[in-house]
């Protein structure tokens, strides 16, 4: 009995315990957003569109059949304080980089994607 009224006053204690007390994103870095994106059109849209939208790219690949490949970087940085039972609290930091890369044949947009790498 005594074993059973102890596991129910831990279980009731320990509900709840973990709070996160902040959580908080901002942009380090942004050059493009998800609308630039879809106003992009494969087989139509050319480098000079890309450089008046988007500016320079962060890097240009050039391969030997002539195609290319520009990359440009958007990087934010979430930061997130979690609390155990106002014991103690831990703070999370994690930064964020999405590239978008774009393949052009002949000066044309052939493919493009986006990679998205966490730290």
């Amino acid at each position: 009995m005594i074993k059973k009224a102890l596991l129910l006053a831990m279980a009731v204690t320990m509900t709840g315990c973990l709070v996160t007390v902040d959580s908080d994103s901002r942009p380090l870095q942004t050059v493009w957003n998800e609308g630039d994106v879809t106003r992009l059109q494969v087989g139509q849209s050319d480098k000079q569109w890309f450089r008046n939208s988007f500016g320079d790219p962060v890097t240009k690949l050039n391969y030997a059949d002539g195609t290319e490949i520009w990359k440009y970087r958007n990087r934010s940085e979430k930061d997130t304080e979690v609390g155990l039972f106002l014991i103690f609290s831990v703070d999370v930091e994690e930064e964020r980089v999405e590239t978008l890369s774009i393949e052009f044949a002949d000066g044309i947009v052939s493919n493009y994607w986006i990679e998205e790498e966490r730290f």
